[in-house]
């Protein structure tokens, strides 16, 4: 067998393999006498007819065709070994001449990554703080769930809910006709009809008025952008707010209760700051991560992207992969070609693909490894977390397929945590999600309780 090699471009190998004739004489034999077994002529009880006969009958391509399949599958494996290959998928093959039997093979090989001196990178860390503010407006928000609204006898102001009909047309088409609508009288509620709540503002229970509004250029609903919009509105009823009063009986109240005011403030101040610490790890994640990457070298064969392409088609999509359709399908329904959707998700492919060939690299360059039992505990620490349903979490985290989840969560996880280690020099204990999830749901928190 002779073998010519010729790298490629992104992480391929092209080969050129012409097999020796007397194994290609042995594997028309062999193609021959398969194809005599499946050929019905006259005369002759399968497999017993002369080989010219049958050669005349199928035709000599036929027979070539069938002995290129019994030969390239064993040549291209022997071609891989010799040439010290690792491929990361199957090749494309080309048939340059049947006789003598030469093809050519692309194989697309693993992905090399050069981090460099990924040590010596270094990112500066903000911490995560809460301010006054957001713990009064967190504790407002709780005062609003457990407060009352009540009718108001004054014109309406920004804040109350009104009831009423309303009817929006731009140029004599209609936007909005509603008989009966209840809505809270706030510019952010009401984004997608500007200036409507400036003009309900002011306005008595029993009102009936027409106004018009000059809708900004640049407004984002293109219907209404650069035009006039007519509302009609009726008011039949004016409520206020009324905030529940910020005392000890009302921590009581709140969640699991909290002894006063000064403990519920402690408590929303701490999930607060919980949430912020998340945040703002999750954020340099991504900073790090982007880092990471900028400092690599990567080169990798386009398989991988393709791949990754279809990952991100089928999370849109909710597609199952076991379905040969299913891309095609949604595809279809998108209303455009399957080469416009590819490209509309081929940067976001390209840029998860890079983050996770180097994540995986630096795993194996820091030695990072998740053992069964690490995963068998991480399994048991989400069934804990949800209680009753623990059960059919153990069923389904438990398969094989779920266990692997978890194995790769766990990896990434860690390989996040030793990334951050190194590009801001502190170490970063950090409980597992689930375990952490747990122990919060065990503590009470400063949240209303359910309706008896």
């Amino acid at each position: 067998m002779k073998i010519i090699s010729e790298p490629l471009p992104e992480r391929q190998v092209r080969l050129e393999i012409e097999v020796e004739p007397e194994r290609h004489s042995l594997a028309m034999e062999q193609a021959f006498k398969r194809l005599a077994q499946r050929v019905r002529i006259p005369g002759f009880r399968p497999g017993k007819a002369p080989r010219p006969l049958v050669e005349r009958h199928l035709g000599r391509h036929r027979i070539l065709d069938e002995a290129m399949d019994i030969l390239v599958p064993e040549v291209y494996r022997e071609a891989i070994e010799e040439e010290d290959l690792d491929p990361i998928a199957g090749p494309s093959l080309e048939l340059v001449s049947h006789e003598p039997f030469v093809f050519k093979a692309t194989v697309p090989l693993r992905p090399a990554i050069d981090l460099h001196d990924y040590k010596a990178l270094h990112l500066p860390r903000e911490k995560a703080s809460v301010s006054d503010e957001q713990v009064d407006e967190a504790i407002t928000t709780l005062r609003r769930r457990y407060g009352t609204i009540e009718p108001a006898e004054r014109p309406a102001q920004k804040g109350d809910i009104v009831r009423g009909s309303l009817k929006a047309e731009v140029e004599g088409t209609g936007l909005i006709d509603q008989k009966e609508i209840e809505y809270r009288l706030t510019d952010e509620s009401l984004a997608p009809l500007p200036g409507l709540a400036d003009h309900v503002v002011g306005l008595e229970k029993g009102a009936d008025v027409e106004v018009q509004v000059q809708v900004a250029e640049d407004f984002e609903d293109a219907r209404m952008a650069g035009k006039l919009v007519s509302y009609h509105i009726t008011l039949k009823d004016v409520k206020e707010e009324k905030l529940a009063p910020l005392d000890d009986a009302f921590a009581r109240q709140v969640g699991e209760g909290f002894a006063d005011v000064a403990a519920l403030q402690d408590r929303v101040r701490g999930d607060l700051l919980t949430t912020a610490e998340d945040a703002a790890l999750h954020s340099f994640h991504n900073t790090a991560v982007d880092a990471l990457v900028e400092l690599a070298d990567i080169e990798y064969p386009s398989v991988l992207l393709e791949r990754e392409t279809d990952r991100i088609l089928e999370e849109q999509a909710n597609l199952d992969p076991r379905d040969p359709r299913a891309q095609e399908l949604y595809i279809t329904r998108l209303g455009k070609s399957e080469k416009e959707v590819r490209e509309e998700v081929s940067q976001a492919a390209k840029e998860r693909l890079r983050r996770s060939l180097v994540l995986s690299k630096l795993a194996e360059a820091e030695n990072i490894t998740v053992s069964d039992e690490d995963v068998e505990n991480e399994l048991q620490i989400i069934a804990a977390s949800v209680g009753q349903q623990a059960e059919g979490v153990l069923q389904v985290f438990g398969s094989e397929s779920g266990r692997d989840s978890i194995r790769r969560s766990l990896l990434t996880r860690r390989t996040l945590d030793k990334l951050v280690e190194i590009v801001s020099g502190e170490d970063t204990p950090r409980e597992p999600a689930a375990e952490a999830r747990t122990k919060q749901a065990k503590r009470p928190r400063a949240e209303p309780r359910k309706a008896e």
